[in-house]
């Protein structure tokens, strides 16, 4: 039977990072060394981009993530129909700016059809 492995003599450390919320040290594993935000949750409709119809509720999870090793934190989007990605801090603002820009009013995404 797997006792689990302890963590007797494991300091844990606050973290450099002001968003993260790992408990760095409470495990001796590495991959629970990573440095994650606490996520925000947003309710959208959507569906995956091979289906049609009206696509139903889904939850995203928004958050920080930087594996341990790496030097860079990404921007983490989850979703409740199966799919996920991870851009860069500077993809994330190059993807919010285009998209502001394509969907306004007047963006070439703004409207459908024959809207007046």
């Amino acid at each position: 039977m797997n006792e689990g492995l302890s963590t007797d003599g494991v300091d844990r450390v606050r973290c450099i990072h002001p968003w993260c919320v790992t408990e760095h040290g409470a495990t001796v594993h590495p991959d629970d060394e990573d440095h994650r935000s606490t996520g925000v949750a947003l309710t959208v409709r959507g569906r995956r981009a091979e289906a049609r119809g009206p696509g139903e509720e889904t939850e995203l999870e928004l958050g920080a993530l930087r594996r341990a090793g790496e030097f860079e934190t990404w921007i983490v989007i989850e979703t409740g129909i199966g799919a996920s990605l991870a851009l860069t801090r500077d993809g994330a603002q190059l993807l919010l700016r285009r998209l502001r820009d394509l969907i306004a009013p007047d963006g070439i995404l703004g409207r459908d059809g024959d809207e007046s």
